[in-house]
């Protein structure tokens, strides 16, 4: 399994997002050559990324389940269940799956998915959490580390071609004391505190107490499994 090496994009004070939603995006708009063309957007909720993209991609495709809890069922393109599609084979260059797989009981079920909508040579690009609070309950059953995402998306199929760490330990502890301690989700303190997480841990990071992961993986002609 190779490991992306971790690197930072210059930040501002967070204001209006968590460091959880703003690390995400930054990891993906790091590794934006990977989203192209046709790009389903599965689980996409109000689809917080598309217009980050829309200079790379022929189509944007966004696809949810109206029980996900998300208010912007009117923006889905395809409503749908992630575990299992109704799309065609082989129609999305990408397929964008962001904190999407811990809410659903079959994980694997929406990586085989995934492969078979996917054009061979055609990218999975796919965050988790490895640790978060409860959220958007009951549907909410894993979390993940790298060597478990790294099993799956194999066992599903997939070739890996690499897996990053989302944030580190003092982004983590800047997130979790801003859910758990309401003075620090006052502005300004609430952009300072998580800003000043961010900056640390640029300089001492430690990715394996990290908020999750980005997983980029590439669909063969064939399943890598047989």
């Amino acid at each position: 399994m190779s490991e992306i090496k971790p690197k930072h994009s210059p930040s501002r004070l967070l204001r209006g997002e968590s460091i959880a939603d703003y690390s995400i995006r930054d990891a993906l708009l790091r590794h934006e050559e990977f989203v192209t063309g046709m790009v389903l957007d599965l689980g996409c909720g109000s689809r917080p990324y598309e217009a980050f993209f829309n200079g790379r991609v022929k189509r944007w495709v966004g696809a949810d389940y109206p029980a996900s809890g998300h208010p912007a069922a009117q923006k889905l393109d395809v409503v749908a269940d992630a575990m299992k599609l109704p799309l065609a084979a082989e129609s999305f260059d990408t397929v964008l799956c962001t904190q999407v797989l811990e809410h659903v009981p079959e994980p694997m079920d929406v990586l085989r998915e995934a492969w078979r909508v996917l054009r061979p040579g055609g990218h999975l690009v796919l965050t988790a959490p490895q640790y978060n609070a409860l959220h958007g309950e009951p549907q909410d059953f894993f979390r993940y580390t790298k060597y478990g995402l790294d099993h799956m998306a194999r066992s599903a199929g997939f070739a890996v071609k690499g897996i990053e760490p989302i944030g580190g330990f003092l982004s983590l502890f800047a997130f979790f004391t801003t859910i758990h301690c309401a003075p620090l989700r006052l502005w300004p303190l609430h952009g300072l505190w998580q800003w000043m997480g961010w900056k640390l841990d640029a300089k001492f990071s430690r990715p394996k107490d990290c908020m999750g992961y980005l997983l980029i993986a590439a669909r063969s002609e064939a399943r890598e499994n047989g």
